[in-house]
């Protein structure tokens, strides 16, 4: 699906959107109005406040949301339309006239609405139908009053006739008085409220008995009472008066059958009284409102108008808008555009030209495409033998740099990045003068001049230089790349480091001469020794004590320099045929403790301290591994002038183990870092062979071992060995 048509299926899926909210707030306006008018009827008072406040606050969001919604979409209308654009005046022009043609009508209907609500809540809360309540609610009580105060008299009669003339109550007599009265129930009861005697025109249910406390306050108080009980089809109304009878308080009931519409009649003025008073109360309220939710729906049909206004206008002059922002793109090389609806009008007709001539377009289009396919396709396969080449020049072990004429770099691949220390993205065009200091400069100006003026356009030449505070020694090879006119396009540079060869070729050399020295030189040391030991046995005594003297030093002096030139020997012996390893698993700690101590007695002033993290177990050569610490101890001890602090440190990294010698001596300068391994080369005075020694067996134990600075001072000997081998 194009941008195009996302853009239009977003556009509906808003529209959309904004007519059901507009649908549902006229929905929901309409639920408030019954409700409100529901709860306004049936509520009680109470609870009316909270809701009425509710509502209204409900009203009030609502009104908000629509406000919002009808200024944004004026804004969008106005401001949010991009200028310029194909038949967008037309389209706001439409919209604004729609927005004119139901604003009018609204308004005058609002108007209208708001003086009608105010003159009907005027109406309805008028003091005359106040007061014709409250009339038909006293007219209706009066009828009861005036059954209270028949039924009175009618008992007043009853007791001062009967009760205080007779000695003892029969039915019969009741009976009588029932009918003389005309009453439908006459009722004696004690002052605990037992029925002593009753007469009934027609049997009453148990239900509608006196309650105790009634006939207490009657007695209590001496003042007559009334009481109202609703029966099946009729209502009964007694009256209770207090009496004596033989001197014990009675009391005399008298009651009428009603017909029970009167009592109905009571009930809903009653009713109608109090719903009256309480919209009374809310009248402000109610007004303020139905003024709200008459605002609300002038915002609602605002918001329909100005909806189906844009709406309306879209639908208008989208077409044609389609049709211009499909000429652009054709004009800019797209011939897939989506074109509009034909439709029967003259827009249709010309939509259908318009796809005659985009086909066209396309067909011609699709024959240069064809030609430049074919075209890609080489373009590819040479790409891919480029890329092959590439792959096989970053991957081989010796650097490759290809220079340009005027010496940009225009291949390298990572080992001769590495040995630049950069990486490779970032020296591609960059001039050779600024990737290599002014001395090694000049030395590749010099090898690129003699590559040009060779008659085999190739120059090869070793070189020591110092990367990274590093020497290395590099094999360069220069060739010159000339193109079938013979015209220089640049140079092709190889560099090979040949460090570890050549330190292999001067390890295995000095090997020999070690040989050849200790086997040249182990022979004659002995007779020189023991002719020096006879002469000072034959002249011992002999000669003046001054020359005895002279002899004792010479003879001496002869005997120390044969035991060092042995010593010398026995070196150059041991570095010429290191034995074969035994390895064994041991524990490299427990050998550095044996020959800490051994180190202890004989060097008071020096302070060994050893430790070890972790397990320090390996298979190794006991032997050679003692005599590595021994070397090490020894060159430290002297770096130190034979006082000072030596630390080793042993402890497992990254499934190797790491022994650190660490002195405080006068450290190690960067610049013979590289050499200290070789053979016959001493910094502080030794013989040059204690730590070749040291490098041989390291590396028969498959580790290797390099120098650092101790800090605050001092050199630091570390090795890394293999747990297994």
């Amino acid at each position: 699906m194009s941008s195009k048509q996302q853009t239009l299926d977003q556009e509906r899926r808003k529209r959309r959107r904004e007519l059901l909210i507009a649908l549902f707030a006229f929905l929901l306006l309409g639920v408030l109005i019954v409700f409100e008018v529901k709860i306004f009827r049936e509520i009680p008072s109470r609870e009316i406040n909270l809701l009425a406040y509710i509502l209204f606050q409900v009203n009030a969001i609502l009104l908000l949301l629509v406000a919002f919604l009808v200024i944004r979409n004026l804004l969008k209308l106005f401001f949010d339309t991009p200028r310029g654009r194909f038949a967008e005046r037309l389209r706001t022009r439409i919209a604004v006239a729609f927005i004119f043609l139901a604003l009018v009508p609204t308004l005058f209907l609002f108007m209208v609405s708001f003086k009608f609500i105010e003159t009907s809540l005027d109406f309805w809360f008028s003091s005359n139908l106040d007061r014709s309540l409250q009339e038909a609610l006293f007219e209706a009580q009066s009828i009861y009053q005036e059954k209270e105060k028949e039924l009175t008299n009618k008992a007043e009669l009853f007791i001062n006739g009967y009760l205080s003339e007779t000695k003892s109550l029969s039915s019969k007599h009741l009976r009588y008085w029932r009918k003389r009265l005309d009453l439908d129930t006459l009722e004696i009861y004690s002052s605990s409220g037992k029925l002593i005697k009753g007469s009934y025109s027609r049997p009453l249910p148990k239900n509608i008995g006196i309650s105790p406390g009634l006939l207490e306050k009657v007695i209590s108080k001496n003042t007559p009472s009334s009481k109202i009980s609703s029966l099946k089809n009729k209502v009964i109304l007694r009256v209770f008066i207090p009496a004596t009878y033989r001197q014990q308080k009675i009391v005399v009931a008298c009651g009428l059958f009603l017909d029970p519409s009167i009592e109905k009649l009571i009930s809903e003025v009653g009713k109608g009284i109090e719903a009256y008073q309480q919209l009374k109360f809310f009248k402000d309220p109610l007004k303020s409102s139905l003024i709200l939710m008459l605002l609300l729906v002038t915002l609602l049909t605002l918001f329909v108008a100005i909806w189906f206004g844009m709406r309306f206008a879209k639908r208008l002059t989208e077409p044609v808008h389609s049709l211009a922002e499909a000429t652009q793109q054709i004009a800019s090389g797209n011939f897939d555009v989506e074109l509009p609806e034909e439709t029967a009008d003259e827009v249709g007709h010309l939509v259908r030209a318009f796809r005659r001539m985009t086909k066209e377009l396309k067909e011609y289009r699709q024959k240069v495409e064809e030609t430049t396919a074919a075209l890609q396709e080489i373009n590819i396969e040479l790409s891919r033998r480029t890329w092959y080449l590439e792959t096989l020049l970053a991957n081989v072990t010796a650097g490759v740099i290809a220079l340009d004429h005027q010496g940009r770099v225009t291949f390298i691949n990572r080992m001769a990045a590495k040995l630049l220390g950069a990486y490779p993205e970032r020296l591609i065009g960059q001039e050779i003068r600024k990737l290599l200091p002014e001395e090694y400069f000049e030395m590749a100006q010099e090898l690129l001049l003699k590559a040009k003026s060779s008659p085999q356009k190739l120059v090869q030449q070793t070189v020591k230089v110092e990367l990274r505070r590093k020497p290395i020694t590099l094999l360069v090879t220069i060739t010159l790349l000339e193109s079938e006119t013979g015209e220089n396009v640049g140079y092709l540079c190889l560099l090979e480091d040949v460090t570890e060869k050549e330190r292999v070729q001067r390890l295995a050399a000095w090997r020999e001469v070690a040989r050849r020295i200790a086997h040249e030189v182990k022979n004659p040391l002995t007779p020189i020794q023991l002719s020096a030991q006879r002469l000072r046995k034959r002249l011992a005594g002999k000669l003046p004590e001054d020359e005895q003297k002279i002899l004792e030093r010479c003879t001496s002096t002869i005997e120390k320099q044969v035991e060092e030139l042995k010593h010398l020997v026995n070196e150059f012996s041991a570095f010429a045929r290191l034995p074969s390893l035994k390895a064994e698993k041991g524990d490299i700690a427990q050998i550095a403790r044996e020959v800490i101590d051994l180190y202890r007695e004989g060097h008071p002033q020096v302070e060994f301290s050893l430790n070890v993290n972790g397990s320090s177990k390996a298979i190794f050569d006991k032997e050679q591994i003692k005599r590595v610490f021994l070397n090490l101890f020894d060159n430290a001890i002297r770096a130190m002038n034979r006082q000072g602090k030596i630390q080793v440190n042993i402890f497992e990294q990254n499934g190797r183990l790491r022994i650190e010698v660490a002195d405080t001596g006068e450290g190690v300068a960067p610049e013979i870092r590289g050499r200290l391994f070789e053979p016959y080369f001493s910094a502080n005075g030794g013989s040059g062979l204690g730590l070749a020694i040291v490098n041989s067996i390291v590396q028969e134990h498959r580790g290797k071992i390099w120098a650092e600075d101790n800090h605050p001072k001092g050199a630091k000997f570390i090795i890394e060995l293999p747990k297994t081998l």
